[in-house]
This record gives structure tokens, C-alpha cells and sequence, in this order.
């Protein structure tokens, strides 16, 4: 079964097999912040013996890029809607890339939004378990202090090696210029280009768990005791479940929930219909990742039927 352009990453093997994805061996590389699809696309097109997986976490340049994918007919493309992190935990394989690229990632200026960067002393780390030996990450920005950064926090790690003298270059030879690229050369500022590449495998590994939760069958008494969560907020560890509103009609209840694992944060509405001999039943969506803080949200159902 040949895969469409834009894949929905729920419904994927975790982790991800790249043969049933890409129908073939070659090796694959991957771009963090696609945007607009014009790198990957250019890319493609010039490897056609490579793969290239692409994550955004915008679900409108996520559906912007399945288009102009399409159009450009780049078989060897694929793109997903996800957090970076998240998808390096849990659908990218260990060992499995050849290079990563992330092209002028948002630096995050401010000193209270600087737990937002992306590209931080853990992130490298797990790179460096999913790229293959002697695989490399290209970074491009043109923001000096963002570069520093980078090249402190992965240089703590010990677990990759800049191919530059002082860890960056202005200039680049056959490097496909992105729109910002284009836009801040114009403006004349410096581009800062890094390359590194892998020495060694991480001792720590990283994985986020996948919990096997069948579907619940509540009792006749469940919906009289429902809105006794609503607005509940269930915590632990670095999970969080959130119950943000709660509708029932006569045959239906329907939960919205907040989900976050981690960098994984996701909103979703869960159906508990009315079943046989007046019980209730929450279905759990084929397309819905089973964290533990799905977990800890159906554990906390199951109290109301104590």
C-alpha cells in the first residue's frame, strides 16, 4: 500500500518503519521546521537514492506541504504535524538517520521563554541515539547568541564534533537557500552554518511509553457522578491530564481533554455512549497515542465507578 504525502503519525508503528513508509532501503534524512516544504522539496529532487522525513509541528504548514509535495510529485518525501522532541521519542527508530537539518529554528530570545528552545542539551543527546554512526546535524541560523548557544549545549554532551574550526561557518557551498535565508542575506546579516557530526552513542536511552488500555465499560451510575471531574486537574509526574468541559445528552457523553507528555500536548474529544443493559462505553480511538497521560485520565474515570 503506497502512503500518502502527509501521514497521520498516531497511526503509524512506533517506532516508525521506514521501509513500509518509503517502500524501499534508502537511507533517510530528516528536517525539523519544514515550513514550506521548499528545502525538502529541493532536497528530493536532487537525492533521488535518499528519503526525507520531515516534522512541523504547525499543522498549517503541515497541510500547506502535503500540497506542494504532491505538486512536485517527490515520491521520497514524507511529512508529519508534531513536536520535534515527541517525534524523535517516539516514532523516529534508533540509528535509523542519516542526517538531520533544522534551518534557522526559532531562537527563543527572551531569557523567560528560553525553556521553549528546541535545541538544548537533551535534544542532542536523543539526536544522537536516533542518528546512525557518523551521521551529521546541520543547523542554520542567523542569530549569533542562538549560535553560542548551541554550540555550548551540545559541546557538554561529548557525543558529537563540529566539522568547523570555530564550530561555524559563514559560508557554504551547494546549501539550498530557505526564504529566510534569502531574507536576512538581502538584509545583510551573517548566516552562521554548523555541521556535527555523530562520535558516539548516548548511554541514556529515550523512549515514551505506549500503555496497552483496552475499552472501559462504565456503570449505570456513571453519568450522575461524571460532573464530579469536571474541571479536574490530574498530575503526575510530567504528565498532565486536564478535563476541560464535559457534554451529555441522552445516549452520549462527550469528555474534551488536555493531554500532555512532555513536549506531546494534544486536545481531544473522547465519547462515552450508552451500551447494552444500560452500562456505558468509552471506545478508545484507533488514532489516539495510549501515554500515560491517557493513562492516568482513564484511571481517574474508573474511580467514578468505585
Amino acid at each position: 500500500m503506497i502512503m500518502s504525502t502527509g501521514l497521520e503519525w498516531s497511526l503509524l508503528d512506533k517506532p516508525a518503519n521506514w521501509k513500509k513508509i518509503f517502500e524501499n532501503d534508502h537511507p533517510v534524512d530528516c528536517e525539523i521546521g519544514f515550513g514550506n516544504a521548499e528545502f525538502l522539496i529541493n532536497k528530493a529532487k536532487s537525492h533521488l537514492e535518499r528519503n526525507f522525513f520531515g516534522i512541523d509541528y504547525s499543522s498549517e504548514f503541515f497541510t500547506k506541504a502535503e500540497k506542494v509535495i504532491k505538486r512536485a510529485n517527490s515520491t521520497n518525501v514524507k511529512v508529519v504535524c508534531l513536536e520535534a522532541k515527541a517525534a524523535f521519542m517516539i516514532l523516529i527508530p534508533q540509528k535509523s538517520l542519516s542526517h538531520i537539518y533544522i534551518n534557522f529554528p526559532d531562537p527563543w530570545p527572551k531569557k523567560k521563554h528560553r525553556k521553549n528552545r528546541l535545541l538544548d542539551r537533551e535534544f542532542f543527546t536523543l539526536a544522537a541515539s536516533r542518528v546512525a554512526k557518523e551521521g551529521k546535524v546541520i543547523i542554520v541560523t542567523d542569530d549569533p547568541f542562538y549560535c553560542d548557544f548551541i554550540l555550548e549545549e551540545i559541546g557538554v554532551t561529548h557525543l558529537w564534533k563540529s566539522l568547523f574550526q570555530k564550530g561555524w561557518t559563514n559560508e557554504i557551498s551547494d546549501y539550498y537557500p530557505t526564504k529566510y535565508e534569502k531574507k536576512w542575506k538581502a538584509q545583510g546579516k551573517d548566516i552562521f552554518y554548523m555541521i556535527f557530526q555523530k562520535k558516539k552513542d548516548p548511554d541514556k536511552e529515550f523512549k515514551m511509553k505506549e500503555y496497552n488500555i483496552k475499552d472501559v465499560v462504565f456503570s449505570t451510575h456513571f453519568p450522575s457522578r461524571i460532573s464530579n471531574i469536571a474541571g479536574e486537574i490530574i498530575k503526575e509526574g510530567n504528565s498532565i491530564a486536564r478535563i476541560l468541559q464535559i457534554k451529555r445528552t441522552a445516549e452520549e457523553i462527550k469528555i474534551l481533554v488536555l493531554l500532555k507528555d512532555d513536549t506531546l500536548i494534544r486536545k481531544r474529544i473522547l465519547p462515552i455512549s450508552e451500551s447494552k443493559n444500560n452500562q456505558w462505553k468509552l471506545q478508545i480511538p484507533e488514532n489516539l497515542f495510549p501515554s500515560f497521560s491517557f493513562k492516568i485520565f482513564i484511571d481517574k474515570l474508573k474511580t467514578l465507578d468505585e
